[in-house]
């Protein structure tokens, strides 16, 4: 009998003693997962942040060509006949509104995908990217000499002798 209670109490603490080395062997398997799951989550962050860097440079690449491009054959055109009260400023306007869908266009959905991971408002963050460049690609084309004919080529038209043109 006393060999019986004894075995009864040892299988009682040998129960208790294996339930307490699973629980706790459960507790750091569960801190490990955890672990590795915030390093996952960091890499992942990580990698968003990396591809929205990535997908601002191609956006910025991206609009300061096709704002270039718009300023070069368009805008001086319209803004010196909207000076000129020819055409109307909203004029001025629907080149923007081409700049933005032609910007569209020209990204790849990959880099789309990356912008709208990270932006809630991506037409936004083009359209602001568009006023953004428009100063600069404006003072890059302000004064510039044609090759073939020597005339200084204004946002305002053309002069003879490197003079500004006068509107």
């Amino acid at each position: 009998m006393l060999k019986e209670i004894l075995m009864s109490i040892l299988t009682a603490v040998g129960i208790t003693v294996a339930l307490i080395i699973v629980r706790r062997v459960t507790e750091i398997l569960n801190t490990f997962l955890e672990k590795k799951k915030a390093e996952a989550e960091e890499a992942q962050n990580k990698s968003a942040a990396t591809a929205y860097a990535m997908a601002i440079t191609v956006l910025t690449s991206i609009t300061e060509s096709t704002v270039s491009r718009i300023e070069t054959t368009q805008a001086a055109a319209v803004r010196k006949a909207v000076k000129n009260g020819e055409k109307e400023f909203t004029e001025l306007t629907k080149l923007s509104d081409d700049a933005y869908r032609d910007i569209v266009e020209q990204m790849s959905p990959v880099v789309m995908e990356a912008l709208e991971s990270c932006v809630d408002d991506t037409e936004a963050l083009i359209r602001n990217k568009i006023e953004e460049v428009l100063p600069k690609i404006k003072s890059e084309y302000g004064t510039l000499t044609a090759p073939d004919t020597g005339k200084v080529i204004t946002a305002e038209g053309e002069a003879d002798n490197g003079e500004k043109a006068q509107s």
